[in-house]
């Protein structure tokens, strides 16, 4: 028997009942005037030398990719300092969470996080019909990992720290971070979504680095921010060998297309001579946008990444301001899905970008 829409009866499994599909926007017209600033992309063109690595490859596009990335997990290897082993690309965090969820989460189990968080944890436990221990931020929006330890049990596999955290930008203290490995129990591996680690202060903590000491510890980033290869879809996770290995039990066997691997590779090697311009502009124009947004009365949560987040107070509130935004032709995110439905995320865009929303925001603040 067919349900109404088609599909056999209980096709779909229980468990999916919660969950949401991601819903994807409208890019529109590449040649509209659009100022997207919804996504968290970077500002920033691929590095030259990835741009390159792309076109070199083209003729080879008819081959399947290296299944082991192998070049770019030699890279990886030897910039974290890492045997090759415990080095994992992806396709972005978002792949790299899929598969360690499928890797460990058995209906019943449980994945500690705090909450609003970054949407795709919550999302990959419950498709595995587990639980998701949700535990509050602190007041600047940072994980509350006192909070976070005491939502572990006995059915927690997974506890995340996602830091900065999306969708309000503040991170976990390096030392708060330590302490917080040291308390959990040794049936949890603790996982450390580190997605805008490059924006992070000196002094800040470093996953990779924690890794290296042999903490029980997966750490994830990203080429899709200060690398500018969003499009390409390319992360990787740094953690225990025996991790890296068992992963190779869900994860698809050419994960990581052929532009995708030469890119990032290209992109590791011009960092030292790219990342520094990039984090700074960065730096200068979130601080233009938050002195904006204080002048009209609206004050950002901190920040350590691309983006401000503000809280506009109420759901219909923030509805209305971004409808008023969008209607001027800037996209911005609204957070509902995060689990913050009063609030707006900026990301940080080119500075004639950031123009263009600091010159509309009075209006579509003072809308309502």
């Amino acid at each position: 028997m067919a349900s109404a829409d088609g599909l056999p009866d209980k096709l779909v499994r229980a468990s999916l009942a919660d969950v949401m599909p991601y819903v994807p926007g409208r890019a529109g017209d590449a040649d509209a005037d659009v100022v997207a600033l919804a996504s968290n992309e970077g500002p920033f063109d691929p590095m030259p030398g990835a741009q390159e690595a792309v076109r070199a490859g083209a003729h080879e596009h008819r081959l399947y990719p290296d299944p082991g990335a192998w070049a770019l997990r030699d890279e990886l290897a030897g910039r974290l300092g890492l045997p090759v082993e415990q080095v994992l690309p992806g396709a972005g965090i978002d792949g790299l969470i899929a598969s360690l969820a499928a890797l460990t989460l058995d209906p019943g189990d449980e994945l500690a996080m705090c909450w609003p968080s970054f949407l795709s944890w919550r999302q990959r436990c419950l498709v595995q019909g587990a639980t998701v221990r949700e535990a509050p931020l602190t007041a600047a929006g940072a994980y509350d990992l006192d909070a976070l330890a005491d939502r572990v049990g006995d059915r927690t596999k997974l506890a995340v720290v996602v830091s900065p955290n999306n969708p309000t930008g503040a991170p976990v203290g390096a030392d708060e971070l330590e302490r917080f490995l040291d308390g959990l129990p040794a049936h949890v591996l603790p996982v450390l979504d580190e997605a805008y680690f490059e924006y992070l202060p000196a002094g800040s903590h470093d996953g990779a680095s924690l890794v290296r000491e042999g903490r029980r510890l997966a750490v994830l980033r990203t080429f899709s921010k200060a690398y500018g290869l969003a499009g390409l879809r390319v992360g990787y996770l740094a953690g225990p060998a025996e991790l890296v290995t068992a992963m190779g039990k869900v994860r698809p066997a050419f994960e990581v297309n052929a532009p995708a691997q030469a890119a990032a590779v290209a992109s590791l090697r011009e960092a030292g001579a790219e990342l520094p311009a990039r984090v700074a502009l960065i730096e200068r124009e979130r601080k233009r946008l938050r002195t904006c947004l204080e002048g009209l009365g609206v004050a950002p949560l901190p920040s350590a990444a691309n983006f401000l987040y503000i809280d506009l107070g109420s759901p219909d509130r923030a509805a209305a301001v971004n409808r008023s935004l969008v209607e001027d032709g800037v996209m911005v995110r609204p957070t509902a899905p995060f689990g913050a439905p009063a609030g707006l995320r900026m990301t940080i865009g080119r500075p004639e970008e950031n123009d263009r929303l600091m010159a509309v925001l009075p209006g579509a603040l003072s809308s309502v």
